[in-house]
């Protein structure tokens, strides 16, 4: 990630907090983020210089109409500038910076059946307790871990599922010689 790219996305960060308005900036921002990882053509459109300066105004004017003033101001910044092409980095920047500065940590929890609230929640307050942080807990389903439950958190991966303690002592009887 190129130095430009953090600067344009703190700057932003910078201004959407100091104006108290990080999360309708964040929200926005995610959307239009969203829209072109989703649609290729529309991500071509908007990174490419395949319109003109003034075309590219109108479009995202018109795509963020009655949006948060502070992030069309930031988009119009960067069409000046003819950085368009690194605006999808500098969501990702941006992302990362809004989510430290909320305390904010995102887990996934992989289970073999599908988790009820109560469940959820008691996921999220025990990592929160961990981490010291807000969790925010995507959940999905794998039947292949037969039971149990895989937690990914930041870069951890904490496997308590039963196929990892089948797969445990599997390798443990394996080792085991018989005289």
């Amino acid at each position: 990630m190129s130095l430009a790219v953090r600067r344009y996305a703190e700057a932003l960060l910078d201004i959407a907090f100091e104006e108290k308005c990080e999360e309708e900036v964040y929200e926005q921002f995610k959307l239009f983020y969203a829209q072109m990882k989703e649609d290729k053509q529309f991500e071509r459109l908007m990174t490419e210089k395949i319109l003109s300066s003034e075309e590219l105004r109108a479009t995202v004017s018109k795509i963020l109409e009655g949006g948060n003033t502070y992030l069309i101001s930031f988009f119009m910044t960067l069409i000046d500038r003819n950085r368009m092409d690194e605006v999808m980095d500098m969501f990702l920047d941006f992302e990362r910076g809004y989510k430290e500065k909320k305390n904010i940590l995102e887990a996934e929890a992989v289970t073999a059946i599908e988790m009820t609230e109560d469940q959820i929640e008691q996921v999220k307050k025990e990592l929160g307790e961990k981490y010291g942080k807000t969790i925010v807990l995507k959940t999905s389903v794998d039947p292949s871990i037969i039971g149990g439950m895989v937690l990914y958190v930041g870069n951890e991966m904490l496997d308590a599922s039963v196929k990892a303690k089948f797969e445990g002592l599997k390798k443990q009887l394996k080792t085991i010689q018989i005289s």
